[in-house]
């Protein structure tokens, strides 16, 4: 007997009642059948149109977002959530169905579809962030200002949300029910998740201030960290040493502790160079003309000695000192356009230091110590030349 009936709202619905158990079982049949059918056929038709669409779209020139979203299957996850839709609207005809079993499927099913739903698209929603970070990784800036710690806070937003969605679904409560007890957990999540607080707030400040960068290279007192930083993320970041082992720190750690970053000397293009010789104060004396005849005659020598400046009569240090500011500026490797000294400094138990002061223009680190050993390698060639010894313990 079929039957249509007015509802409570002036909605129409269907009623069928027959007293054959064969022909209940062959209309249940047929119903959960239709259903299925009817989400597996719109689960291919929109996935069909959806991803027809999106590659038609994502042929122009300016819609690398969107390719990076085609890459990424965005919409390959979002597909599903219409077929769970369908059996979502058709759990309530289950709930009509005096059948055995089945007349108390209805709410479990439209729980579960609706779980279904969330969790579709949360995974859509974690794939359209990947390829934000994608995508964002290819701007010139994107080394100066990673977002990754940013991608990171709202993958762990989604996750919350959705959690507090599918629980609010399973247990048939309003999403306020549970947002009321989280305040009472307050306390307990700042222990929980302190790290994460604690590095999400060192996260911002280093973005805001531009304090670090990928491919920087620091220097991290009281931690094995000297080297390049490979990653910046919510909680941590890792450096690569020059010896390729990777350290990974906590992110408050750069804000708690100093740390020496050396991309200033990268971008100026200049290394410094502090070298200290120590010299014998015993070998130190005033030139005469046998050390004068020495030096004038020595091919070793690349610049010209003078024995007397500014009126002055030098000593054999005074003229080594003149010999090296000229030595270094007319080096095609060191700075001239930065600080250059060579100065002496206040005598020791261990002699008297001869510091050198100045900047080579290849900042890389092998290219700089070679550079830096032939410069040295010659002023400690012509010492014995102008009459000078280096201090040592004998």
């Amino acid at each position: 007997m079929f039957r249509i009936v007015d509802g409570p709202n002036g909605e129409h619905q269907l009623y069928v009642h027959t007293d054959s158990l064969l022909l209940a079982i062959l209309l249940v049949t047929a119903l959960l059948l239709a259903i299925v059918l009817a989400s597996v056929v719109c689960y291919y038709i929109t996935r069909t149109i959806l991803l027809w669409a999106v590659g038609r779209l994502a042929r122009g020139e300016h819609r690398k977002w969107l390719r990076a979203a085609e890459r990424r299957k965005v919409f390959h996850r979002l597909a599903p959530i219409v077929p769970a839709y369908i059996i979502y609207l058709s759990a309530p005809l289950l709930k009509g169905i005096s059948f055995p079993v089945i007349s108390v499927m209805g709410t479990p099913v439209a729980a579960l579809a609706a779980c279904f739903i969330v969790f579709a698209a949360l995974r859509a929603a974690f794939a359209f962030l990947a390829s934000i970070e994608d995508r964002y990784g290819h701007f010139p800036h994107a080394s100066e200002r990673p977002i990754k710690s940013f991608l990171q806070i709202a993958t762990i937003v989604l996750y919350l949300v959705a959690f507090i969605a599918i629980v609010s679904l399973l247990l048939d409560r309003s999403p306020t029910y549970f947002l009321t007890g989280v305040s009472a957990m307050t306390a307990l999540l700042i222990i929980v998740f302190r790290d994460s607080l604690l590095g999400f707030v060192a996260s911002i400040q280093l973005a805001a201030y531009d304090m670090l960068r990928i491919g920087d290279w620091i220097e991290v007192p009281g931690y094995v960290a000297d080297g390049v930083v490979v990653d910046i993320s919510l909680n941590t970041i890792k450096v690569q040493n020059f010896d390729k082992t990777i350290v990974t720190l906590p992110s408050y750690v750069l804000l708690t502790n100093g740390v020496k970053n050396w991309r200033g000397m990268v971008e100026s293009g200049g290394r410094r160079v502090r070298h200290a010789i120590p010299l014998d104060a015993d070998s130190v004396r005033f030139s005469d003309d046998k050390l004068l005849d020495d030096l004038t005659h020595c091919k070793e020598l690349l610049m010209p000695v003078s024995a007397v400046w500014n009126g002055q009569r030098l000593t054999n240090l005074g003229m080594l000192r003149m010999y090296m500011v000229g030595y270094f500026r007319q080096h095609p490797a060191v700075r001239s356009d930065m600080p250059l000294v060579v100065r002496h400094m206040q005598s020791t138990s261990q002699g008297l230091p001869l510091e050198v002061l100045l900047f080579i223009n290849d900042t890389q680190w092998e290219s700089y110590e070679q550079i830096q050993s032939d410069l040295f390698d010659h002023v400690y060639g012509v010492l014995p030349v102008f009459g000078l010894r280096v201090w040592q313990k004998r």
